[in-house]
């Protein structure tokens, strides 16, 4: 795997970086099938992934809790941060609007954390990147739109609150490179549940929906967020963008699929005018760096 790595670095970073998004695919689906208040599925979601994660952590990278130091820096203390309040944000948003925006609205994160590394970190922005961000907000305000009327709105503010959480995460990442910060992500998944804890309800579960929520959390949120860590090393961040861009398209169609939750009209629309946006300033920036090299 490492020398595979190492000569093949793009489509191993591709291969890598689509199992971590193909992982996410079901994710809405599941959580809908729990059929819970969205805060019990945050506490025990968190507690499975947080689990499962130091569990493979222990077995496979044991070193990372020599570095457990790494909690306390200023790297590993936000990224912690982010992933509680990110997953609630999430989850709650899941709860409080349809799947389509949640995760159409959720598309945004690339470009918020454009928008705040060029404030931040005085990073010029691209002609093409300014283009695409006044598109994906424009996609976002018709997606709002849409909520007016159908009562979602406070759910996409919810699910722009965790595009805000993402958007820093990459941040934070992209400020910390080589530094395995996998540790502060289970940590962050335990906070995720202690968050919730006071809201959730908690009411008894039946084995299915148990298991449903040790595949959300255990194997799909723990399994992908691993993935996704590692994958964006070796591809630039367009390649990236493009790739995840698959679970805004796939995951609501497999809710649309699964439970009959039709996207409302103005959803189909301002997803559209997302996932073009995001696509053509993908393209715009992979001849880009093919020009370059």
């Amino acid at each position: 795997m490492t020398s595979f790595s190492r000569t093949h670095p793009q489509l191993f970073g591709f291969a890598v970086t689509f199992a971590g998004v193909a992982f996410f695919f079901p994710d809405a689906l599941v959580i809908r099938l729990v059929g819970v208040d969205t805060m019990t599925v945050a506490v025990w979601r968190g507690l499975f992934a947080g689990l499962v994660t130091l569990i493979g952590l222990a077995l496979f990278a044991p070193s990372a809790f020599r570095d457990w130091r790494i909690l306390a820096s200023g790297p590993g203390a936000a990224i912690m941060l982010l992933q509680g309040i990110g997953s609630v944000f999430f989850l709650g948003s899941i709860g409080a609007t349809s799947a389509a925006n949640a995760l159409l609205i959720l598309a945004s994160a690339p470009f918020l954390s454009a928008l705040i590394s060029g404030y931040l970190l005085k990073e010029r922005l691209s002609p093409a990147t300014w283009g695409a961000i006044v598109a994906v907000f424009a996609g976002v305000a018709i997606i709002a739109s849409g909520s007016l009327r159908g009562g979602g709105l406070f759910g996409d503010g919810l699910a722009l609150c965790n595009a805000l959480t993402i958007a820093l995460y990459y941040i934070v990442l992209r400020a910390a490179p080589g530094r395995n910060l996998l540790l502060p992500i289970a940590v962050g998944y335990l906070l995720t549940s202690l968050i919730a804890l006071p809201f959730a309800p908690l009411p008894p579960l039946d084995l299915r929906q148990w298991g449903l929520l040790a595949l959300s959390g255990g194997v799909i949120l723990s399994g992908g967020v691993a993935l996704l860590v590692i994958g964006p090393r070796y591809l630039p961040a367009a390649e990236v963008t493009l790739i995840t861009m698959l679970e805004v398209v796939i995951g609501p169609l497999l809710v649309w699929w699964g439970l009959g939750e039709v996207p409302a009209r103005a959803s189909l629309i301002g997803g559209g005018v997302i996932v073009a946006a995001i696509a053509l300033h993908a393209v715009i920036r992979l001849r880009e760096g093919s020009r370059q090299a």
